[in-house]
């Protein structure tokens, strides 16, 4: 893993820092064609953790699997 590939001057991070702090509930669809949803507590060059409605704990997600990330609502 190379933590410079991590840009957050890149308008995707942005919006996704900006969502984060909002804690915006968003819907995350993967390739295989499931989706989650829930609120982004944190990302990195790697993963996004997703707390769904539902757990306690959160999920981490692949960024090489995202294929749609919305916010809901």
């Amino acid at each position: 893993m190379n933590s410079t590939l991590f840009d957050p001057s890149l308008p995707g991070v942005r919006q996704l820092q900006a969502w984060t702090r909002e804690q915006r509930l968003l819907r995350i669809e993967l390739l295989n064609g499931s989706s989650h949803e829930g609120v982004l507590l944190w990302q990195d060059p790697e993963f996004l953790a997703v707390l769904r409605s539902d757990a306690s704990e959160p999920i981490l997600i692949t960024r090489r699997s995202l294929t749609l990330i919305r916010p809901l609502g």
